[in-house]
């Protein structure tokens, strides 16, 4: 017994002198930190080298203050990672990418190869997988400089824009690292970017989307092609879409939304794939003077499916032309055959050759008529 009150003694002693011989924690308080809220990657002067910019927002310490200093860190380098290791001699505090929210590429990176800084994002242990990516034009360190005079927080209106937690446009994609590095490995899907302009010092623009072949950028659809994009890829889009009888122009605003879509191979005819498109809608603008009856709802809800029908099929031919395909219908048609050592050849062998069917469903329901 005496023994083993001995031996339970030193061992209590030995782990005592070894928690002493061991060094505290790297935490540092916030008056220590710098926070990186966005980062931008351009290509280099020097050919093979990556120029990396990196947004930073000061804390103040005081939440009442109404304007937050920030900091713009720019080093080039063969490397992200080296270049990132250099800044840090540049500040005299700890970055911090905790509140890392957007990740910009230049168009020039974009144009030639995203997936070395996508596979870094990725890798980057302080970096969050839901980091949104965006391509910058005329490039990533001229999106990171402009400053909306509505901007209170470094980079805060490029967030909320980009992760649709404040407009809710529909010419914006939101893309996080995930899917981005996912539709670039995975089979059947290619990836897309919205594209970020600065057209004034302190504006930017989102009303693009470019479509990848998995590297680099092949087709920058229109405003108009991405609006319809966003229908085809996500429901309850909230936009207006225009119907036209006779001179007259009507306008009417999406209450609820939704796609879908269906890959037919007849043994005995051409493949094709067949979309269905449903709209409920009031009405939001009318350029005559015509009163709004029943009757000239039943017209504009024609009037507006067919417009709907042919824009949508010219950009799923263009999409199609392209030879990319961002909407995953080769991610569908593996996911519906078992032959996992042919699927993806057969789809390829079929996809140049499918026609598409649309059909669209607009029901206005409100005319907007004030009484």
């Amino acid at each position: 017994m005496r023994g083993r009150v001995v031996r339970a003694m030193l061992l209590i002693l030995l782990s005592t002198v070894m928690a002493m011989l061991i060094s505290g924690c790297n935490y540092k308080d916030i008056d220590r930190r710098i926070f990186v809220v966005a980062i931008g990657i351009d290509p280099g002067k020097a050919e093979g080298t990556f120029k990396v910019s990196l947004k930073l927002a000061i804390p103040q310490g005081d939440v009442t203050k109404i304007d937050e200093k920030m900091q713009i860190l720019t080093e080039e380098s063969e490397s992200i990672s080296e270049a990132l290791r250099r800044m840090k001699s540049k500040v005299e505090k700890e970055l911090d990418y905790v509140h890392c929210k957007s990740v910009v590429l230049g168009e020039k990176i974009a144009a030639k190869d995203i997936r070395h800084v996508v596979d870094w994002a990725v890798r980057r242990r302080d970096i969050q997988l839901i980091i949104n990516f965006a391509v910058g034009r005329p490039g990533a360190l001229e999106v990171l400089q402009v400053k909306p005079p509505s901007e209170r927080i470094p980079s805060n209106s490029l967030i909320l824009a980009m992760s649709g937690q404040g407009t809710e446009s529909p010419f914006i994609s939101s893309v996080y690292s995930y899917q981005l590095m996912r539709s670039i490995y995975e089979k059947g899907i290619d990836p897309i970017l919205p594209i970020i302009e600065v057209p004034e010092e302190n504006q930017f623009l989102i009303d693009k989307i470019a479509l990848l072949d998995k590297n680099k950028i092949k087709l920058v659809l229109t405003p108009d092609e991405t609006r319809l994009f966003n229908l085809l890829s996500r429901s309850d889009l909230q936009t207006n879409f225009p119907a036209h009888i006779g001179n007259g122009m009507y306008q009417y605003y999406t209450e609820s939304s939704s796609s879908s879509y269906r890959i037919v191979n007849p043994p005995d005819g051409e493949p094709y794939i067949r979309y269905t498109i449903k709209i409920r809608a009031i009405l939001e603008e009318n350029s005559t003077e015509e009163m709004i009856t029943h009757q000239m709802l039943k017209k504009i809800n024609e009037a507006g499916a067919a417009e709907l029908r042919e824009a949508v099929t010219a950009l799923l031919v263009k999409i199609q032309d392209s030879g990319m395909d961002p909407l995953g219908w080769g991610l569908r048609y593996g996911s519906r055959h078992w032959n996992n050592a042919t699927e993806m050849s057969d789809w390829e062998n079929l996809y140049p050759q499918l026609k598409f069917q649309v059909k669209a469903d607009v029901d206005v329901k409100y005319s907007g008529m004030i009484k």
